[in-house]
């Protein structure tokens, strides 16, 4: 058996010394020979036979290899994150106490920014007030400067409107003008002795030019024969000598331009003497002259613009009066404007200044608030993980001694795997603490103390779950379920109360086929083959139920897993007929014979385990039937309750395992990571969420336990009296009865 081990394990890398594996060798050859030295105490005792085979041998073996290697990957795997996570709570820590540095230093700059700021906005505010009142005062100047302009410009229209009624007797003035060419003066120079009227007409000329007159020396004239006393007019030498001036004409015009403006009251009066005389007429003096006509229609174009001039030129004093000051409040109005400017400028200057402080004001207090809010935020999760840290920190400095202890530690599970299942409860327990323990001690294999095979070979809510489909609570019935579940050979049953049967019906229920309403199978079905065909070529599961002392020879090649890989596809050959094998198959046989006499090659082929239940486990199964009679409103909620416990139990391993494990899937900056942070803050509530839910509910099921012993002495005899009746047959066969 040594010798076997050795060549199995020799070769298989394990963390320990070659001492060590030496001594794990020749323990797993003495567990074979305890276990069958163990199988003639057990059917000595109890009369129940038990066979160990050198296939049970080597099926410990290649188990310890799979175990080993399993355990010892999840195990680094875990020491290696529980360090990471340390380093990365520590860090974290680190990090903390340095952004509070950073944080002060932050604030310090926030707070010269802060006094900055308000300096900057107490002198914006002066200037800001400098601006209005300038504001105000160019308001003023503009609605002024505009009420001004609305008024000269009424004048202006007024006046315009005035010079409109005029400007028909300046027309009238230039177009008698231009009807004098210079022929018609030569005309009236050449004349010795010019009619009288011409002589009048040229006196006016004389007048409207501001020109010298002869003395006032009475006389008679002649116009349109008719006689009139006059004084004599000053055509000689004065009028000649205004008409020897070759720009005599232009003269006539210019005055009809500018100097037309210039004519007072008193030129006016003059030639109102003139014109009042009822012959001084255009018509009578073109008659004399063409010239005379034209100078005549003049002098009167000119007396009438005055007169229609004079009530216009007040206007035009009052407008150019008002033009100046209007010209001054504008130049007063630019100077405001260029002042307001100015201050607008320096406005915007310090406006552009003040925002520049408030950017860099609120860039650090917005700096300063994400820095304080990361630091919270990684503060309380550190704080929050701190439970988590000091388990961590235990573990870490456990990971050692378990990686040691796993050599026995797996020696010790695969043992109980591999030849446990045909034993009761009492033996199952001698082997493992009298037995395999004992002598891993003996033989230096490191192995922990009182180790539970349980808790070392399944988690807690895995067993939560075969509870709620069904499978008793007892220890017993925990181990069973290891037992079916771990095995490499598939299970064969003894199971004379049915509890098996309704466990693995409700744990496989989405993968039983139905055949009829029915999803097992008789081992004497005619259809077997064909059953088993489908259920193994569909990854189904199979239960065949019958089972007497032998399994039908066709089914072997199948117990003993002999698999035809082609291609992508698996098979297995059973009666000559390749089938299509699915690696999610599943096959149970059941027996419901008490003590069957399975033979040697068959206890090889499968992994026997005794289902018979004890009698803790059928007083609680009674005790949920009597109080499921009684009251079934409390059997209901402890079901409910149990329910929730487990749920919860399975979500807070979850949890658990989720946090680490995001924890050191962040490979830069915890710190930096907000959506980390905000992930593992969730998961750290969800988790203290659910193990208040598990307290609570554990409260609720201590009411409810102390409830339901009420009617556990009901259980208890029901259960006594039924292994009494059942263990009479041990006295005489006669006593054999149904169970």
């Amino acid at each position: 058996l040594t010798s076997v081990s050795k060549g199995f394990i020799k070769n298989f890398d394990i963390e320990c010394t070659i001492e060590t594996k030496q001594s794990l060798i020749s323990h797993m050859g003495m567990v074979h020979k305890m276990v069958v030295d163990v199988c003639d105490e057990y059917y000595n005792k109890m009369r129940r036979q038990v066979y160990q085979t050198p296939k049970s041998y080597l099926s410990f073996i290649s188990a310890y290899k799979t175990m080993y290697n399993k355990k010892l990957h999840a195990l680094q795997e875990k020491e290696g994150r529980v360090k990471l996570g340390l380093e990365k709570l520590v860090q974290g820590a680190q990090d903390v106490e340095a952004m509070k540095v950073i944080l002060a230093k932050e604030q310090a700059k926030l707070e010269e920014a802060t006094i900055s700021t308000n300096k900057m906005l107490e002198s914006l505010k002066l200037s800001s007030k400098e601006a209005k009142l300038e504001g105000e005062q160019v308001a003023g100047i503009k609605v002024k400067c505009q009420e001004d302009a609305i008024r000269i410009g009424k004048e202006k229209a007024s006046c315009a409107s005035d010079l409109a009624n005029a400007q028909p007797f300046v027309e009238k003035a230039n177009a008698a003008i231009n009807s004098i060419k210079p022929a018609h003066i030569g005309e009236i120079k050449k004349l010795a002795n010019p009619s009288d009227i011409i002589k009048l007409v040229f006196d006016c000329v004389l007048i409207l030019f501001n020109a010298p007159l002869s003395k006032v020396q009475p006389c008679n004239i002649t116009i349109a024969k008719t006689d009139t006393p006059w004084f004599e007019p000053s055509f000689k030498p004065h009028a000649l000598q205004l008409m020897s001036n070759p720009n005599f004409l232009n003269q006539l015009v210019d005055f009809g331009n500018t100097g037309k403006d210039l004519m007072n009251d008193e030129t006016i009066e003059f030639l109102a003497v003139y014109i009042e005389v009822e012959q001084f007429t255009p018509t009578i003096a073109k008659n004399a002259s063409v010239a005379a006509e034209g100078l005549c229609t003049y002098v009167h174009a000119m007396k009438s613009y005055h007169e229609a001039s004079k009530v216009v030129k007040p206007k035009m004093e009052a407008l150019s009066i008002a033009e100046a000051q209007m010209e001054a409040a504008n130049k007063a109005l630019v100077a405001a404007e260029m002042r307001l400017a100015a201050c607008n400028e320096k406005l915007n200057e310090l406006q552009s200044m003040f925002d520049a402080q408030m950017s860099k004001k609120k860039a650090i207090e917005e700096g300063a608030l994400s820095l304080q809010k990361k630091m919270n935020q990684a503060s309380a999760l550190i704080n929050g993980l701190a439970g988590e840290k000091f388990r961590w920190e235990e573990d870490a400095a456990t990971f050692s001694d378990q990686k040691t202890r796993l050599v026995g530690d797996c020696a010790v599970g695969c043992a109980f795997v591999s030849y446990c299942g045909p034993f009761n409860q009492e033996f199952r327990d001698h082997l493992i603490k009298d037995k395999f323990i004992t002598d891993c001690e003996a033989r230096g294999v490191p192995v922990t103390k009182n180790l539970d095979v349980v808790t070392f070979l399944v988690d807690v809510g895995t067993v939560g779950d075969w509870n709620m489909q069904g499978l008793p609570t007892d220890s017993l019935s925990t181990q069973n379920g290891i037992l079916v579940t771990k095995s490499t050979r598939y299970p064969l049953l003894i199971d004379p109360q049915g509890q098996a049967l309704r466990w693995i019906e409700n744990k496989e229920r989405n993968k039983l086929p139905s055949w009829n309403g029915q999803s097992v199978v008789e081992l004497s079905d005619p259809k077997l083959k064909e059953k088993l065909e489908y259920c193994m070529g569909n990854g189904k599961t199979l239960i065949i139920v019958g089972i007497e002392d032998e399994i039908d020879p066709m089914l072997d090649p199948v117990l003993e897993k002999q698999i035809i890989c082609k291609g992508s596809k698996k098979f297995i050959k059973v009666s000559d007929k390749l089938m299509d094998f699915d690696p999610n198959f599943r096959l149970y046989f059941i027996s419901r014979l008490p003590n069957p006499k399975f033979s040697p090659e068959l206890q090889a082929k499968t992994t026997l385990i005794d289902f018979t239940v004890t009698l803790k486990g059928l007083e609680e199964q009674l005790l949920g039937k009597v109080i499921g009679q009684e009251q079934k409103a409390l059997e209901e909620q402890l079901t409910q309750v149990l329910e929730e416990v487990n749920t919860n139990t399975k979500s807070l391993m979850e949890l658990d395992s989720s946090l680490l494990e995001r924890l050191t899937s962040n490979s830069g900056d915890l710190l930096e990571d907000e959506e980390l942070i905000a992930v593992l803050a969730s998961t750290k509530a969800k988790a203290a969420e659910v193990n208040a839910k598990l307290i609570a509910a554990d409260d609720t099921r201590s009411n409810i336990a102390e409830k339901r012993e009420q009617f556990r002495p009901a259980a208890t005899r029901g259960s006594v009296l039924y292994f009494s009746i059942v263990e009479m047959n041990l006295i005489n066969t006669m006593y054999q009865t149904k169970k």
